[in-house]
């Protein structure tokens, strides 16, 4: 992976946590659930320090529900037309090969709750 800002690198070494290119993402979207996280050029788009914060949040809110990617940036632009990621950093759940939710940009905490746990929480 490209050298990350210091926020993804701390994401990184995370359990859990898995840098993805494009020769790993399938194997890694085969398992269930997956929340890749599309992020770009530090530099030119800061969110992504926030992003990288709230993602360990939403593994403890969310505890074994999906898996994080997160996307080299040496693979991502061909990896978001794929997914037709527009905006960075965004981030997309993907199930089955498709996306089921994408994310794009900061979002209030509470956001992210409402809009990720219909994915997690079985319906009866």
């Amino acid at each position: 992976m490209s050298d990350p800002s210091p926020g993804l690198r701390r994401l990184l070494q995370m359990t859990g946590v898995n840098a993805l290119t494009e020769t790993t993402l399938e194997a890694f979207l085969a398992g269930g659930l997956a929340a890749l996280l599309f992020t770009g050029n530090a530099a030119r788009y800061p969110e992504i320090e926030d992003l990288a914060v709230v993602m360990p949040e939403l593994m403890k809110e969310f505890p074994g529900a999906f898996r994080i990617g997160v996307i080299d940036p040496d693979a991502e632009r061909k990896l978001a037309a794929r997914f037709k990621i527009t905006v960075r950093p965004t981030l997309v759940f993907v199930k089955g090969g498709e996306v089921v939710l994408a994310l794009p940009r900061m979002r209030d905490w509470a956001e992210y709750v409402r809009e990720i746990a219909p994915l997690v929480v079985p319906t009866a």
